[in-house]
Parts: structure tokens; C-alpha cells; sequence
């Protein structure tokens, strides 16, 4: 994927015209990183936003005890990293890579200028923002209303995405899937081992494949 078409798929910068993104491209850097490389570490300075144009990105919090939640997960043609790039303060979360990299890296100091002046594009973001905060209120009400299979269900259902036949392959260890949830491995491989033996899932080295979409939905509806 080129810096130019990862700008396309963004909610706001998809606004800008043809010329505005290759303006703002100029200022635009790629950095590279290997597996599990740290891009930033929560409270680092927020210096700027962050697309993926290869490989795959967590972002995590963690306890004083050292447990590890997943807050999200972004692929090619996403963009992480908003919130510090707006507000200047230090990160909220830390970014680490799954697997080798490609970032392209868009400095706060060249796209706060750029913003102010394109009014349509600071609206798109705002809204962007919003999105993602509904997306958080809601996964704070599943956690404390659904028990933990439900929960399950609906980020499997979720990472599947909407509208596409089964199989549905997502590159997610179980680990991983359990971090999201914030419980423990074992839990999430007992409920995904019923959910293999009823032919909903199919379970293998980093991923899971979603064979049954319809039984989720179930399990989700019926709370």
C-alpha cells in the first residue's frame, strides 16, 4: 500500500483533494519496524499520528501487575494515534508491532497547521473521535453487563467484520483475543474449544476462522 492510498481511506484525510495529500505527503515520513518493536510507550510526548501500511499493530495498557489488556488492533489502512496528535499530551496507550512494519508517520508540528485551515477536514475528525469513544463506552457496558462467552461472541463477530460468507479467517492468537477481553487464556480457549466441537470456529497457530457468523449473532442477541 503507498502513503497515497492509505491517506484515501481515512476518514478525514480521504476529504483533502489530490493535491492537498500529496502537500501533505512532503512532510510525511516511513519508518520501518521488526516484530514486537515498541512505536511509543504510553505518556510519551504525542508527536504525531501513525498509518499502517503493512504488517499489524496492537495497543495495550497494562496493570501494576503487569497484566495486559488490548484496547485495539489496526492493519493496513488504518490510522492510530489521533488523540495525542490533537491535544499534544503524552500517549494513552502503548503501540507495539505483531509483526515487521511499515508506518507512515505524519508530525504534529506539519498537521495541526494544515488542519486549521481545511474546516471540513477538522469536522470529519471530530467525528472520527466520537466514534471511537462510543466504541470504548460500549466495550466498558459489555464488560460490566454480558459474561465473558457473550463478550466473546461479539468480538469475534466484530473482528469478522459484517456481510462476508463463511470462513472467515482473523489473524488473532488466543492469547491475544483474550487480552481484549480482558480474562484469562485459559477461559477464552475452554469456550472456543465448545464453539470447535459445534463446528462454529476452526482454531489454528494465530488465527481463528469463523465458520459459523449466524451462531454469534445468536449467542450475542441472546445475551
Amino acid at each position: 500500500m503507498t502513503p497515497h492510498e492509505l491517506c484515501r481511506l481515512h476518514p478525514f484525510l480521504a476529504a483533502l483533494t489530490d493535491a492537498e495529500t500529496r502537500e501533505l505527503l512532503k512532510h510525511a515520513h516511513v519508518r520501518r519496524f521488526a516484530a514486537e518493536d515498541i512505536v511509543f510507550r504510553k505518556d510519551d510526548p504525542g508527536d504525531g499520528l501513525y498509518g499502517v501500511l503493512a504488517g499489524r499493530i496492537v495497543v495495550t495498557v497494562e496493570s501494576t501487575e503487569g497484566k495486559e489488556l488490548i484496547l485495539n488492533m489496526f492493519g493496513p489502512g488504518e490510522f492510530f494515534g489521533e488523540i495525542a496528535l490533537l491535544d499534544g499530551k503524552g500517549r494513552t496507550a502503548t503501540a507495539a508491532t505483531r509483526e515487521p512494519s511499515e508506518l507512515l508517520f505524519l508530525s504534529r508540528a506539519d498537521f495541526l497547521p494544515f488542519l486549521r485551515q481545511r474546516h471540513e477536514a477538522a469536522v470529519r475528525i471530530i467525528a472520527f473521535l466520537c466514534e471511537r469513544l462510543r466504541r470504548t463506552t460500549g466495550m466498558v457496558e459489555d464488560s460490566a453487563f454480558l459474561n465473558v462467552s457473550t463478550r466473546l461472541a461479539k468480538q469475534l463477530a466484530a473482528l469478522a467484520g459484517t456481510g462476508k460468507s463463511p470462513p472467515i479467517a482473523i489473524r488473532l492468537s488466543q492469547e491475544e483475543l483474550a487480552q481484549t477481553l480482558g480474562v484469562s487464556r485459559e477461559i477464552v480457549s475452554r469456550q472456543l474449544a465448545v464453539w470447535r466441537e459445534a463446528g462454529v470456529v476452526e482454531l489454528g497457530r494465530g488465527r481463528i476462522v469463523v465458520r459459523d457468523a449466524k451462531a454469534l449473532d445468536r449467542i450475542v442477541a441472546g445475551g
